[in-house]
């Protein structure tokens, strides 16, 4: 009966230490502090004047804050140049200025199978978001060379139809065309240390309008009539590729250990 007690005293208390050992130190929870991106690369627009072997150069910053060990939020601002071209059916060439602004929530898919940090010298990251775009296209003859025709006007800073020529209200006070926009895509990270990561951004920018390239499904003679001989597209929406390298500066963590599971 003796032996059977401690047998069972001895089963016990080495459940108790297993238990522990699990809780401390099988998984470690990692959340991420604040961080800034800075970010560089280019953009490509799609669309009917958009051509992906026109890559024109964007920059942008993002701070971004760890919510949970997998999930992090931020707010993004990119900017810069995009150009394309299109010689077969519009015979014209478009020249844009841009910038958004956009809340992006990442998910860090490596964390659910490599639990501790310390050995996480890649990890990838799928995000996507919201936010807005502003922008000043203006459209030329690609074979003459004189504008066609812009996005802006005096009138309104949400243009409803271009302007069939001239530039707007000047370069010192161009109106920019603003539409909603969803970015989404992933991001490849390699730690260099701690606190510095590498980054790299392959996403697209989806456009709830199809004004970017300076087209439009809307007929310019007559705006009630969509298609015809004066559109200028044959899409609903534009949207543009992005390819960039970041440098992430975090400034904290929090580490723990939770049980495994949890």
């Amino acid at each position: 009966m003796f032996k059977i007690c401690l047998l069972s005293f001895c089963i016990h208390i080495t459940s108790i230490s297993f238990i522990f050992s699990q809780r401390k130190f099988k998984q470690e929870n990692q959340v991420d502090g604040i961080s800034i991106t800075a970010l560089m690369g280019v953009g490509s627009v799609v669309g009917e004047l958009g051509d992906v072997l026109f890559f024109k150069p964007i920059y942008g910053i993002n701070f971004e804050k760890g919510v949970s060990e997998k999930v992090n939020i931020g707010i993004e601002v990119v900017g810069g140049n995009l150009q394309g071209v299109e010689n077969e059916s519009y015979l014209s060439e478009f020249k844009s200025d841009f910038f958004q602004v956009q809340t992006v929530g990442t998910l860090n898919i490596s964390r659910y199978f490599i639990t501790s940090y310390n050995k996480n010298l890649f990890e990838l990251r799928f995000y996507g978001g919201v936010g807005m775009i502003w922008f000043h296209t203006k459209v030329y003859d690609s074979k003459a060379g004189n504008l066609l025709r812009a996005t802006s006007e005096s009138g309104s800073k949400h243009t409803t139809l271009f302007q069939p020529t001239g530039n707007g209200i000047g370069e010192a006070g161009i109106y920019y065309t603003r539409e909603l926009i969803i970015p989404f895509g992933f991001k490849v990270d390699y730690k260099l240390n701690n606190n510095v990561t590498l980054n790299f951004d392959v996403g697209y920018n989806w456009i709830n309008n199809d004004k970017l390239d300076g087209t439009t499904s809307y007929n310019l003679l007559n705006p009630t009539v969509i298609a015809g001989i004066n559109s200028y597209s044959e899409t609903m929406n534009d949207g543009w590729i992005n390819l960039s390298v970041g440098l992430k500066y975090t400034f904290s963590f929090k580490k723990g250990f939770i049980p495994r599971g949890v």
